[in-house]
């Protein structure tokens, strides 16, 4: 007998199920553990996900969403996200004078490096939202290099973008229809025994 409550989910919106009228029913995670939150950067993402699993060494199997590159944290009391768009003097003054398109993908990288280290003994899947301008990046960084993730699936790759699949999102983030292509996909890379989207 196999628990279906090992499935540990982490990320930011996309996999809390933001936008959806009832995101706990109607999320790709369905009744899994969903540590998930909005506006994590991928940073937050990776020490939730570290976090947890410390405090909870039962997880069998961990599916970890990395978000946008451009999101940053930063400490001042407590841990904060921040992108160009947060109204604050941090955020002003990170994006105008440190941030940089090589900055985003190694910080990228690291993460996915660190976490892929960590999960060395428990299996796990890695997907993540992209953004256009990755392309203009004139490095590609030693932790790129390492991890089996290099061309990991997107987003996008899933469910298409939404000029083209509008049933596909709310607006900003998937739909149900969304979510379910999502789960049809982890239903191919993840052991049956463990996860079913139905």
């Amino acid at each position: 007998y196999v628990n279906l409550f090992m499935i540990l989910f982490s990320g930011c919106s996309i996999t809390y199920g933001d936008e959806l009228e009832n995101p706990k029913k109607d999320r790709f995670s369905k009744n899994h553990i969903n540590i998930a939150r909005c506006g994590l950067s991928n940073d937050m993402i990776v020490m939730r996900t570290i976090e947890y699993i410390e405090q909870n060494p039962d997880v069998e199997y961990v599916i970890t969403q990395f978000t946008v590159p451009r999101r940053s944290t930063y400490w001042e009391n407590e841990w904060k996200n921040i992108t160009p768009w947060t109204n604050s003097t941090q955020s002003r003054v990170y994006y105008k004078y440190l941030d940089s398109q090589e900055l985003r993908m190694m910080n990228l990288w690291k993460n996915v490096y660190v976490l892929d280290q960590y999960l060395r003994d428990i299996p796990h899947y890695f997907w993540r939202l992209s953004e256009g301008s990755e392309k203009t990046v004139k490095d590609d960084c030693i932790f790129k290099k390492l991890v089996p993730w290099s061309d990991m699936v997107t987003l996008y790759d899933l469910i298409g973008i939404p000029e083209t699949h509008p049933e596909h999102y709310v607006t900003g983030h998937p739909s149900k229809e969304g979510h379910n292509l999502i789960a049809q996909h982890l239903q191919g890379v993840v052991p049956n025994s463990l996860y079913h989207s139905s």
